[in-house]
């Protein structure tokens, strides 16, 4: 009997996230195969462009829980544009370290030629890769992710 029941709310807990997966998704969203090239360590990058003026390469990371720009490319975005500063926070980096990043609204994200993603909020990291987190991905779910592309379901 509790088996039966533990399968029953492992069922229920599934389709309740298959309904809010499926509801990040506007309804006027359309299937986007954006590219991917892969580095020789095998990490996934791929092409994404900031308030409509710079492109930039990102690593696509589903551990990370921010979108993040390294200072290279915040700079290149506000030499002549503003941001509006959400707040400051601690991030844990992946080699355990704690650092104190700024974090900033984007209003517009476009990951490949096609997809827009909206507004996004940005964490800046002194140095290392420009980093595609889960809080974008999330708003293009459902995706699959194959050596070669990602396929985003919740474009615009």
């Amino acid at each position: 009997m509790k088996r039966i029941v533990k399968k029953a709310a492992k069922a229920s807990l599934l389709t309740s996230l298959s309904c809010l997966l499926g509801l990040a998704a506007p309804a006027s969203a359309i299937e986007q195969n954006i590219p991917l090239s892969q580095s020789k360590g095998g990490t996934l990058y791929l092409e994404a462009t900031l308030e409509s003026q710079v492109n930039a390469s990102f690593l696509l990371d589903t551990g990370s829980s921010l979108l993040t720009l390294n200072q290279a490319t915040f700079d290149a975005l506000t030499r002549n544009h503003t941001l509006l500063a959400t707040r400051t926070s601690a991030a844990r980096m992946a080699n355990g370290k704690i650092l104190k990043v700024s974090q900033y609204q984007l209003n517009s994200v476009r990951i490949g030629n096609t997809c827009e993603v909206g507004p996004v909020e940005v964490a800046v990291l002194p140095k290392g890769n420009n980093i595609l987190g889960i809080n974008t991905l999330l708003r293009v779910a459902p995706l699959t992710i194959t050596s070669s592309s990602v396929i985003l379901a919740g474009c615009e």
